[in-house]
């Protein structure tokens, strides 16, 4: 598993992974090695250089012709007229023909072919050689390597999420969109209360801070009375040995389909919820698996219409069916202390974010 740092350098990576494939995708360098690459691949190319690389000198035309001339030369006619130089001698049939291939070979272009087709390198002085010289090059560039380690496809995966709400607790007190309480369908239910089954109070508020950037819900040992729901009784005052906080967004701040993220740092005996869920729901969508919480870590739900699954940094830790398919979510976080846990406790949240596909 990712540590909270690492993962967090991987999201921050990803970001950066998108911002410089469009920039290669854009740039001169992959227009560059994509031209070459086609004429490279090309089978005129690849048949030059089968041809150039292959070809043994004696089987080439100059090849032959020099042989041919060797050959004439080390004849008596041609050795007799050598020394000679007797004008008869020309036209013997041997002498005609060394004298043919002597000038054949002295114009200077007989010397540039037959040069190039005795040179064993004769493919590394062509421009070809040059070209492909140059795509070798950019074969291994850092961009062309980068860019062809992606897909157009995972780009686009990765550009389909787009931020769609954040909370980043850059302010000295929570905005607006958060409130004290449970959210409920109607305006006249009691938002502000605990219940019997748990042994914390929730103080509108007080037990919830921010400082530098970071939000905490502490739970404290602190005995008072409170409104609690009883399920038999309904809303009543109660006594609690232990304080803490619930807080939610008035307004749905979750897409149908999405990803939501918070960093989290957990202490403490007290359990701790950051869920998406509908006004007065009893189920929920819980970013924080109630037995996969650690200490510090970046969590992730991933939900659609038909499942949800949860993160812990980058490691799958749970899959279920999503029992809120197409309802409206809004965000809840709170702590609290079940009847047989003693203690308290605290939760610290850097960030939440929410992205919609």
């Amino acid at each position: 598993m990712l540590s909270t740092k690492k993962f967090e350098q991987w999201l921050k990576a990803q970001e950066q992974i998108i911002v410089r494939y469009r920039q290669v995708e854009k740039s001169e360098v992959l227009a560059e090695y994509n031209s070459l690459k086609q004429v490279v691949e090309s089978a005129v190319f690849q048949a030059k250089k089968t041809e150039l690389t292959t070809t043994i000198y004696a089987d080439t035309q100059e090849g032959k012709t020099m042989a041919e001339y060797k050959k004439l030369r080390k004849t008596s006619s041609v050795f007799f007229y050598r020394l000679f130089k007797k004008e008869a001698w020309k036209e013997k049939e041997n002498v005609a023909q060394y004298l043919a291939l002597a000038e054949q070979i002295q114009t200077p272009e007989f010397k540039q072919s037959n040069a190039f087709w005795k040179n064993k390198k004769r493919w590394f002085t062509t421009p070809e050689s040059q070209q492909e010289k140059r795509y070798d090059a950019l074969v291994k560039h850092a961009d062309i390597v980068f860019y062809f380690q992606h897909t157009e496809q995972e780009i686009a995966n990765l550009e389909a999420y787009k931020m769609a709400w954040a909370a980043e607790f850059e302010t000295a007190s929570l905005s607006d969109e958060w409130q004290t309480g449970f959210l409920y369908p109607s305006k006249e239910l009691k938002a502000n209360h605990s219940h019997v089954s748990e042994q914390q109070a929730y103080t509108q508020g007080k037990n919830t801070h921010i400082s530098a950037s970071v939000l905490s819900i502490q739970t404290k040992k602190q005995k008072t009375t409170a409104p609690a729901w009883h399920p038999t009784k309904g809303m009543i005052m109660h006594p609690f040995a232990y304080t803490s906080d619930v807080w939610h967004t008035a307004e749905a701040v979750a897409p149908k389909v999405g990803v939501l993220q918070a960093k989290v740092h957990l202490s403490g005996k007290a359990k701790h919820v950051i869920c998406l869920t509908t006004a007065g729901a009893k189920k929920s969508l819980r970013i924080l698996p109630a037995d996969k919480q650690v200490k510090d870590a970046i969590y992730t739900l991933v939900w659609n219409e038909k499942e949800a699954v949860n993160y812990v940094n980058d490691v799958e830790v749970a899959r279920s069916k999503n029992p809120l398919a197409g309802e409206a979510l809004h965000l809840l976080m709170r702590s609290y202390l079940p009847k047989n846990v003693k203690g308290t406790g605290k939760m610290e949240i850097d960030w939440i974010r929410i992205y919609q596909n």
